[in-house]
């Protein structure tokens, strides 16, 4: 697996994130490290970007926001 950081800008603020890459025979899946929980971003049967956002036990929700501000990172990168 292939790992590498992401910035993303959001809310004004510059953040990093640490993503790991994997690839398959029928495509990729970026693996984003958010907030102390694995989100997985993968296309859909549609080719778009989409977040599998794990359910969170300690609290912490991710803002669809900041979901979307990844997806456009990746999305002018690809």
């Amino acid at each position: 697996m292939e790992e590498f950081e992401l910035p993303v800008t959001y809310k004004g603020k510059d953040l990093l994130f640490n993503v790991r890459l994997a690839t398959f025979t029928y495509g990729y899946k970026f693996y984003v490290e958010i907030e102390d929980n694995e989100v997985v971003f993968e296309r859909d049967d549609e080719g778009n970007l989409r977040a599998i956002v794990p359910e969170t036990t300690s609290g912490t929700v991710i803002e669809k926001g900041l979901i979307e501000a990844i997806i456009e990172v990746f999305s002018n990168s690809l």
